[in-house]
């Protein structure tokens, strides 16, 4: 018997506000971690997810069909608390500019079966990634180990056949304090982005630029190296890159943008300024700095790691690379400054950025067509760049000038759900993907639809399941607001009309969604759906009184959870996220803690947030952790070993467990409920937030998340204050 999940996909359904007047529809939802969208000539929409899937979206019915997968390496949730390829998976898709009669599309991905990255020419047959068909073009080289991260992975094409790709610098940031990872010592190259971003001959931290051709790819005129140049690579068309995200070309002058995610330093140091994102741009081929520079031409100066002494400062106009692990040139273009660039805090040059946690995004250019159906800002916006922050939830639109000049910016839209790319349509509306509402695991994925709001009241529609397999659309204010209603099913990669009006018989149950698509008189459009085959999970949701827009460090939340799960099984939990969001993915033991437990096969009955054998350590932390004796008692139970507090299965005595390497574990497992606290076994009640943790800064958040067995968690993100 198939079990009934309902998803409705609602228009302006979370509270959120745009300046231009515009209008939101959801035609996706349930997308797991997507990655980047492309749009076809006909108005379909295709999709990449970061554990391999490749979808086809079809915005005016709603309907999301799976037409591949491919095999990747990729975070997985079975192992999510992996040192191992944290941002690697299905990273990027951009479909041939003769896609309507070719059917061909290019992916770029981690590969499973080397230590490559991999940029991909596929075919469609019948609407199927054909996987035999698969012509590789370009393999990158990449580092997986020690929390490496930084893949970007964004693909583009130009008017004029040429294809862009972004790449980060594949680089630990986690060990170089938030300034330039520019570590020399034999043994850290991996937190070393002087081998990568910084050398002319690495293919890493750089937007390269190609013309693939039917065999491969040829190198056009223009890129940074020509040819033949010793210690580069042609395909450079842009170097000094951190993590750039997401690519966007100007369609009328072929200037590229991408969003640049930058370093954590919240303060400016002896070994370099404090971190910025930035919005960069590029009318040619050239040099953004990174790890040498940083915003607007920011020096870090080089610094040995060993002797912590600090060295030369970083000079703009001829950066140089020293490093041993550089295989390029030693003197290196000049470096450019950002287009716009913002720390965590507020900026002084760009203060509608606001503050918070940073992951600049960019693009695309607007121009003002009056031919078209949609303009979605006036003529007044004519060569206008927009803009959007995946931690802030923003966007914003940057008026450009005639030599394509900073002229000034406004918000657009607020209170997304992590922006992950933005395309322009032919019909001049915007569809707007959203990653989810977590770092990694999302089922919330969903793709909005941007339109002028033309005052007409939107949609709201939502499918109640009734008896057996009947269903029923609901759209509020149906009597004042008259509209049309079509029931579609959806089986693999087929599509199909079922019915019509508010109620349905569904007549295939195996079919993998269902959907109710209401359309007004003005043609305005709402869709709802229920995913026929969930696994039988629950859905919780989480509310919290007021709606509180932010959280201070010991206030008391009022909330409340719904959810077919059972109150003893509820937990609610707040963490604290700091405004580098690097620990967003979840709790960590520091490497060396978790190199430590791995060595001593602690892993092996013990995860950091789910329970196995034993209990999960955060668990444990949270449980002791105003103890007085708490370091003590946990000490002992390692020693000897115990039984009964977490169930009937004992823990043996770690004799290989000396005290000094005992006291080192137990300091880290406490350290997991700095900035945590949780409510077991209730509905509704008050939650006390924690106190201030030690890594409090300007621009945190909090992370509330309701969670019980069998049940999909409800998560809300509120900004810390």
């Amino acid at each position: 018997m198939f079990a009934k999940r309902l998803f409705l996909s609602l228009v302006l359904s979370l509270p959120w506000t745009c300046q231009a007047g515009l209008q939101s529809t959801f035609v996706a939802s349930d997308l797991r971690d997507p990655m980047e969208i492309s749009i076809a000539p006909n108005g379909d929409l295709y999709v990449v997810e970061r554990e391999g899937r490749v979808l086809r979206v079809i915005p005016g019915t709603g309907a999301v069909m799976e037409i591949g997968s491919i095999p990747v390496t990729a975070l997985r949730k079975e192992n999510k608390d992996s040192s191992w390829a944290r941002e690697d998976g299905l990273l990027g898709i951009a479909l041939d500019p003769q896609f309507t009669s070719n059917q061909r599309l290019y992916l770029y991905y981690s590969a499973p079966d080397q230590m490559i990255n991999r940029l991909s020419r596929f075919t469609l047959k019948n609407g199927i990634l054909d996987l035999k068909a698969e012509k590789i073009l370009l393999e990158i080289p990449t580092d997986r180990r020690d929390r490496v991260c930084h893949q970007a992975g964004s693909l583009a094409f130009s008017k004029d056949g040429l294809l862009y790709l972004s790449t980060g610098d594949n680089t630990n940031p986690f060990e170089s304090g938030g300034v330039a990872p520019i570590d020399d010592r034999e043994g850290h190259d991996h937190a070393n982005a002087m081998r990568s971003a910084g050398n002319t001959n690495d293919l890493r931290g750089k937007v390269l630029r190609i013309k693939p051709t039917e065999k491969g790819y040829e190198i056009p005129k223009g890129n940074l190296f020509p040819p033949g140049t010793p210690k580069t690579r042609p395909e450079i068309y842009v170097m000094g890159c951190r993590n750039p995200f997401r690519l966007s070309i100007d369609p009328k002058t072929q200037t590229i943008y991408w969003g640049e995610v930058g370093p954590d330093a919240g303060n400016p140091s002896p070994k370099g300024p404090a971190g910025h994102d930035e919005v960069n741009q590029a009318k040619s081929a050239g040099n953004h700095g990174w790890p040498f520079l940083v915003a607007d031409n920011k020096p870090y100066p080089l610094v040995d790691f060993s002797s912590k002494a600090i060295g030369t400062m970083t000079d703009p106009a001829a950066p140089r690379n020293p490093s041993k692990f550089n295989t390029g040139l030693e003197v290196l273009p000049p470096a450019r400054a950002a287009l716009i660039w913002y720390p965590y805090g507020a900026s002084t040059e760009f203060p509608l950025m606001g503050s918070g946690g940073r992951n600049a995004m960019a693009g695309p250019v607007f121009y003002h067509i009056a031919k078209r159906p949609w303009n979605l800002l006036g003529i007044e916006d004519d060569h206008t760049l927009i803009t959007y922050d995946w931690m802030r939830n923003k966007a914003w639109k940057v008026k450009l000038d005639d030599q394509e000049n900073f002229v000034r910016m406004e918000v657009l839209l607020e209170g997304l759900q992590h922006p992950m790319d933005m395309e322009m349509a032919p019909d001049g509306s915007i569809y707007l993907l959203e990653y989810g509402s977590g770092w990694y695991f999302n089922n919330n994925g969903r793709i909005r639809h941007l339109t002028p709001d033309q005052g007409h009241k939107p949609l709201q529609i939502a499918i109640k399941a009734g008896a057996g397999n009947a269903y029923e659309a609901d759209v509020k204010d149906l009597k004042q607001q008259p509209c049309e209603i079509v029931w579609y099913l959806t089986k693999g990669t087929t599509d199909r009309k079922v019915g019509t009006g508010a109620k349905l018989e569904c007549p295939d149950t195996n079919a993998d969604q269902l959907r109710a698509v209401a359309t007004d008189a003005h043609g305005n459009r709402g869709i709802a759906r229920v995913l026929l085959q969930s696994g039988g999970q629950t859905e919780l949701e989480l509310e919290l009184k007021g709606q509180p827009k932010d959280l201070a460090f010991g206030e008391k939340v009022s909330f409340k959870i719904k959810g077919a799960a059972p109150d003893k099984d509820l937990v609610l939990r707040a963490r604290y996220i700091p405004p580098t969001g690097h620990d967003a993915g979840g709790p960590a033991l520091p490497d060396d803690v978790v190199k430590l437990i791995t060595a001593k096969q602690c892993l092996a009955c013990h995860q950091v947030e789910t329970p196995s054998v034993g209990p999960a350590y955060l668990n444990v932390a949270l449980r002791y952790r105003d103890q007085q004796n708490a370091f003590a008692h946990l000490q002992q139970k390692l020693k000897n070993g115990g039984a009964g507090v977490w169930g009937e299965i004992p823990m043996p005595p770690q004799a290989a467990v000396n005290e000094a390497e005992s006291q080192h574990i137990i300091r880290a497992i406490l350290g997991l409920a700095e900035g945590m606290n949780e409510v077991r076994g209730q509905r509704e009640g008050i939650l006390t937030l924690p106190p201030a943790p030690a890594n409090a800064a300007p621009g945190g958040a909090w992370e509330l998340t309701a969670q019980a067995p069998q049940c999909s968690f409800a998560k809300r993100r509120i900004n810390a204050r």
